[in-house]
């Protein structure tokens, strides 16, 4: 969210006097009464607060006042006080509400010009509280840019009672060379954004000097290249011998084609041998790997045999008799624990039987395993066979590609000469087009046109038509009329309502459309969280206006009606969104908005309260 700034108080102090103050109210100030009371001095002390002015006029009144004090409250909520000498110098600085005469000197002192290179100016700590410190604007048409000032943004918030009235645009504030930078701050609020990413635009003799600069280089290139070529022939000569080499060239070309396209052929079979040869031996290795593996197989079929063999034979060693001692632990009869169910005469037959069961088993695997063992034996010697085959013909190949190696390296000798020719040739022709090419490059650069710049600053039309839209909305909550139309005319520099722009108003318009202007672009900037302080200062607004009654005046006598008046001070206390201090010689015919702040200045030939700004010394 932007950061804005709320005016607090305006207060003048001395020694031996009581205080002079201004409390500005949340929405809406005014202060009106008869003219030499001090409403405008209240204008130029605010300026004066800014660092605007380097002095300030002090009326009679003032008299034994030395400081000027300003309250405002950042948006964070911190009230901070800006107090400067009535008689010039820097600005004390101080961090809280300050109304009173201080004592000692102030933390801070601000120098009260804008310092670009120093961020403790007022200017430039304005403009921090504001989110607008560091924005640069373009400062002429050729796209020069340079920073933002307290100053440029106070000329569009801020209007005093000669400015208001005047047929000047409200954007412009210098001579004719300050249109550029005029017309880029105001877009700088219309579109958000400042100029940092403008590109500058060299000035003529910016260019002249460049210009001047390239064509020492260009010379320079241009005689080296002359040089250069000082002993060679015409170009055209040099592309009828180019035509020659060619021929040349492709004469000679023509007597290889027939002899690298064989040997082309003869690498491609070679190729596709070697890689039937890697799948012959990747094969190999994966038989003989098999062929280990079941001749481990087969030991072990072997062993097993053995194994039954003995088992069979021990079968008949062991077996037991009755009433004889045990085979197998040879304990007496009176000590051998038997079974109680009998045993079967048969079991040692059925023992046997099982041994030489198992032995048919080992013997067809055997037999099976020695069938594979063999066809492996098979397919390696025929792969052998066939690996042995390859390998010659391979062999025969890379003799024949070596001997048609011989044949393309014999007319080779020729051919270098010539390439060593054409590439001469070519580069003396390149270096020709080169020549031509500087000479037209010199001469465009020798002719230094002045850059077409131009004063004027596009805004783009679509968040112009926006601001016109709150313009027109604004209007017609004043009551100017129900069906005005309202556009920013970007030749004019200026509002157009109803056809009519406005410096051909009467005064009285005049100046309540030059108002228009200021309060639409701070609720412009408002509504979109554009950077904009958040307050307008108006001297003299609605200077003249029409009674009910009176006859419709036209001219530079042209006025404004009561009830414009009267819906101007209730949008500014009710529907403005920002903060708006208004300075008017004529008091307002009705009462202003509830919640409104109110000073009558009466001048000391009045009984009312206050006579002006400073109060009456006794």
């Amino acid at each position: 969210m932007v950061s804005r700034l709320h005016l607090v108080h305006l207060t003048a102090v001395g020694k031996n006097v009581a205080p002079a103050s201004i409390e500005f109210g949340d929405r809406l100030t005014v202060i009106h009464g008869a003219s030499d009371t001090g409403k405008s001095h209240v204008f130029d002390l605010l300026n004066y607060s800014f660092g605007l002015a380097q002095t300030i006029e002090v009326p009679d009144e003032a008299k034994g006042y030395q400081y000027v004090h300003l309250g405002v409250r950042t948006e964070e909520g911190e009230v901070v006080t800006l107090i400067r000498d009535l008689t010039g110098g820097k600005i004390g600085l101080v961090e809280e509400d300050l109304r009173e005469l201080m004592t000692e000197p102030a933390p801070e002192y601000l120098a009260p010009k804008h310092i670009s290179n120093d961020p403790r100016s007022v200017s430039r700590v304005l403009l921090s509280l504001t989110d607008l410190d560091e924005a640069v604007v373009r400062r002429n048409q050729n796209n020069e840019t340079r920073p933002l000032q307290w100053r440029d943004v106070i000329r569009l918030i801020a209007v005093d009672e000669e400015t208001i009235l005047t047929k000047r645009s409200p954007i412009e504030f210098g001579q004719y060379s300050d249109r550029p930078v005029e017309a880029a701050i105001f877009r700088m609020f219309i579109e958000g954004k400042d100029d940092s990413g403008l590109t500058p635009i060299p000035k003529a003799a910016e260019l002249k000097k460049i210009s001047a600069n390239k064509l020492e280089v260009l010379d320079q290139v241009i005689t080296e290249l002359e040089q250069e070529l000082a002993a060679s022939p015409p170009v055209d000569q040099l592309r009828d011998q180019l035509a020659r080499l060619n021929d040349s060239l492709m004469a000679a070309s023509r007597a290889l084609n027939d002899v690298s396209s064989d040997r082309d052929e003869l690498v491609l079979r070679r190729a596709a041998n070697t890689k039937k040869l890697a799948g012959f031996v990747g094969r190999q290795d994966e038989l003989g790997s098999l062929e280990r593996r079941f001749g481990l197989l087969r030991s072990q079929y072997e062993s097993d045999l053995s194994r039954l063999d003995m088992l069979a034979q021990a079968s008949d060693v062991l077996a037991v008799e009755d009433g004889g001692t045990c085979p197998f632990c040879g304990a007496e009869p009176a000590h051998q624990h038997w079974p109680d169910a009998p045993l079967d005469a048969d079991e040692p037959a059925t023992f046997a039987a099982a041994i030489a069961s198992e032995q048919a088993k080992v013997l067809a695997l055997r037999a099976n395993l020695d069938e594979t063992i063999s066809t492996i034996q098979v397919e390696r010697q025929d792969i052998a066979s066939r690996a042995a085959a390859l390998s010659d013909d391979s062999l025969r190949l890379t003799r024949e590609i070596q001997r048609l190696d011989s044949e393309i390296k014999t007319p080779g000798g020729e051919l270098s000469p010539l390439l060593e020719t054409r590439s001469r040739v070519e580069r003396e022709i390149d270096n020709h087009g080169r020549l031509l090419n500087l000479l037209a490059l010199r001469n465009a650069t020798a002719q230094v046109e002045k850059p077409k710049t131009s004063t004027e600053v596009p805004i783009v039309a679509a968040d112009l038509h926006q601001f016109d839209a709150v313009a027109q909305e604004i209007l017609r909550l004043w009551s100017f009329s129900a069906d005005s139309s309202v556009h920013y005319s970007t030749s004019e520099r200026d509002l157009v309502v109803d056809q009519h722009v406005r410096r051909v108003r009467g005064k009285g318009v005049r100046s309540i459309l030059r108002a228009l202007f200021n309060v639409a672009l701070a609720e412009y900037c408002l509504r979109r969280d554009y950077r904009h302080p958040g307050f307008v200062i108006l001297d003299s607004p609605i200077v003249t206006y029409r009674q009910p009654g009176d006859p419709e005046l036209s001219g530079e006598d042209e006025t404004i009606s009561t009830n414009v008046v009267d819906a101007f001070y209730a949008y500014l206390q009710n529907q403005f969104p920002g903060q708006s201090l208004i300075l008017e010689n004529k008091s307002p015919v009705s009462p202003l908005p509830v919640g409104s702040r109110e000073y009558f200045f009466g001048g000391t030939a009045t009984t009312s309260q206050r006579a002006g700004f400073y109060p009456p010394q006794v």
